[in-house]
């Protein structure tokens, strides 16, 4: 009996459609900016940005990977910090060729196996894959491209419009 794919080929256009806006958004993140931060207890800006870029990645690696143990030297993530606009998108889209083969590749059954997230062998997150990849992944990184728009507006650039456009008209 073959595996199917048709969950996952639904998810896919929902996938490719984040990653566009993530990665607009990311486009529009000035260099020279690196330590900008709205608040003492806000991220700097090429934190941020680099966080938000991640997120392509873990989902790759949470369709491909039975868990991840954070904080450890087995931990497979890759932890971004922006040096230049260009060298994290260029991050971005190897990440994102990376999700968008896995998702293709990912059956349905395995969208319902356990998946785990801990830190240091203490669980933070168990559910299925599914969950998983929605709430961990793309829930988180369409977060973070929230917060990051707003860093955009505050250092009066324009920001792009995600759900159509935005206040600038981009």
């Amino acid at each position: 009996m073959t595996e199917t794919k048709e969950f996952s080929a639904r998810l896919l256009p929902e996938l490719e459609s984040e990653l566009a806006k993530t990665r607009r958004v990311l486009e529009a993140v000035p260099d020279g900016h690196n330590d900008f931060k709205p608040h003492e207890k806000s991220m700097l800006l090429n934190r941020l940005a680099g966080h938000t870029a991640e997120f392509a990645g873990i989902a790759a690696l949470i369709l491909t990977l039975p868990g991840i143990d954070m904080g450890t030297p087995a931990d497979p993530r890759k932890i971004l910090r922006m040096e230049t606009r260009d060298k994290l998108l260029a991050e971005f889209d190897e990440m994102t060729a990376k999700a968008i083969a896995a998702m293709k590749e990912t059956t349905d059954a395995a969208l319902d196996e356990s998946w785990t997230l801990s830190r240091k062998g203490q669980p933070v997150f168990t559910g299925t894959r599914l969950m998983a990849y929605r709430n961990i992944a793309l829930n988180h990184m369409m977060h973070h491209r929230g917060q990051l728009t707003v860093y955009l507006r505050l250092l009066n650039q324009p920001v792009p419009g995600t759900f159509g456009p935005s206040a600038d008209g981009v």
